[in-house]
């Protein structure tokens, strides 16, 4: 027997999320969701496979509990789940497969499609590498140029046009150590993390007229490329959110949980817009520093602006800068960053707007906690999971009982410390669809700088 619940996890630099979907007949629906801190993970990448084996069992606990709320989930069990991968190594390359056809007079068939989909999977790569993705970008029958689809057509000679997307094989294998060894759990699918939050994030018009994503995590910043509804183009910055927080707290001479609370609180990332303000940081009622609001803002605006300069240098090369009619869409946690939008516009020379999942993806009575750009990539791998008509089975159950014991107890973080997951509620999710009407097009960053007035207060606290 099938089940309609799928299972998945996402590996992130600064938090660990699980996650379980049912196919309904209204759509998909997230039926439980968890983050905890990571722990483990350096820029996307499993370096410490103990340390984030507890991250997980920890969070498929906390789901584990919320899915006891369900009748009809009660029973279900983790046994396969889809994992998404990243890391700052992995590069994109193009590829071909040229096949003569043995029986020419016949018509092109799907498993001939695939056999040349699988012969890029074997193509030769360093012996530290691995490929992890192919995409095929168009095929050449004969005198037929730049076919997306060749099945049932005629002709003698075949070629394949592929985008060959290659990590490190050592993150594989500290990623199947995680789960198999440590977990006791199977993998149904690596799932590069690019292509996950594009699953969860891009609309079908946004994939044909071409867009490019970026999703600017903890550790590193993905990008991706679309056009004509083909995955074209893949990049990996090696600095994201925490890079953000590390400069601020190094301009400011602050620790880095202060720098990280002051960048989500009262950081914008447009210094011209920042208050002239002092920002008070207090430790137990005590004022022990002072921050000026526009040093703040400074800092984040310079790293931020590097970011979305290497993501304007990433689609230059890959040749599809004059073919993007859509917009770019970004997400990841920094995109809570104040103004970021109007920032990205105004580098990236196009139309910009934020990513979260939302009801054109899944169901509107999902979990509130994922719809945040934050579970961008978590939602992602269970619309793949669901899109390569996977579930896992009900007789492949994963008893709690059965997870290895970790250094917290069921619904901790840390001994003595309750978790606490953020969640969007009803009104949140108003707040924020009224934010995205009332903005609409963005005009132009000089007429802004002209127009728009701010007062500042003579001081602020953090």
């Amino acid at each position: 027997m099938r089940s309609r619940y799928i299972t998945a996890i996402d590996i992130g630099t600064s938090k660990v999320a699980a996650i379980v979907g049912e196919k309904t007949a209204a759509g998909i629906k997230i039926v439980g969701y968890s983050e905890v801190p990571s722990d483990g993970v350096v820029r996307g990448e499993i370096i410490k496979s103990q340390k984030t084996a507890n991250a997980v069992s920890t969070a498929l606990q906390n789901v584990m509990e919320q899915l006891q709320s369900i009748p009809e989930a009660q029973n279900y069990r983790f046994k396969k789940v889809y994992v998404n991968i990243s890391g700052q190594n992995i590069r994109c390359v193009s590829g071909t497969v040229h096949r003569v056809r043995q029986d020419p007079d016949s018509s092109i068939s799907r498993e001939e499609i695939d056999s040349m989909l699988q012969e890029m999977y074997g193509m030769k790569v360093d012996s530290n590498e691995k490929v992890l993705y192919v995409a095929p970008q168009c095929y050449n029958v004969d005198e037929h140029m730049g076919e997306t689809d060749p099945e049932d057509m005629d002709g003698k000679e075949i070629d394949g046009e592929y985008k060959v997307f290659i990590g490190r094989a050592t993150a594989v294998g500290h990623c199947e150590s995680t789960f198999v060894d440590k977990l006791n759990l199977n993998i149904s699918n690596l799932i590069l993390t690019p292509i996950a939050s594009g699953a969860a994030l891009l609309s079908e018009d946004e994939r044909e007229l071409g867009s490019v994503l970026v999703d600017i995590g903890a550790g590193t910043t993905d990008v991706l490329i679309y056009h004509d509804n083909i995955l074209r183009y893949a990049a990996v910055i090696p600095f994201g959110g925490d890079s953000v927080t590390e400069d601020i707290s190094q301009t400011c001479g602050i620790s880095r949980k202060n720098a990280e609370q002051l960048k989500i609180q009262k950081g914008t990332c447009i210094s011209e817009f920042a208050k002239d303000t002092v920002i008070t940081i207090k430790e137990s009622g005590v004022t022990v520093k002072g921050i000026q609001s526009k040093q703040l803002s400074s800092a984040i605006e310079a790293r931020v602006c590097e970011i979305l300069a290497t993501v304007r240098h990433i689609i230059e090369i890959s040749g599809f800068k004059n073919k993007l009619r859509s917009r770019a869409v970004i997400t990841g946690g920094s995109t809570n960053l104040s103004l970021i939008q109007l920032l990205a516009k105004n580098i990236l020379g196009m139309d910009v707007r934020i990513g979260f999942p939302d009801s054109t993806v899944i169901t509107g009575n999902s979990a509130d906690s994922v719809f945040r750009p934050q579970a961008s990539t978590a939602v992602g791998l269970i619309v793949e999971g669901f899109r390569n008509g996977d579930s896992s089975d009900d007789d492949d159950s994963y008893d709690t009982a059965d997870m290895p014991e970790t250094d917290s107890t069921p619904g901790e973080l840390f001994p003595g410390t309750k978790e606490t997951v953020s969640t969007d509620t009803a009104t949140d999710r108003d707040k924020r669809r009224k934010y995205k009407k009332e903005k609409g097009p963005l005009t132009f960053f000089k007429d802004l700088f002209d127009t728009t007035n701010y007062e500042a207060n003579d001081e602020d606290e953090a």
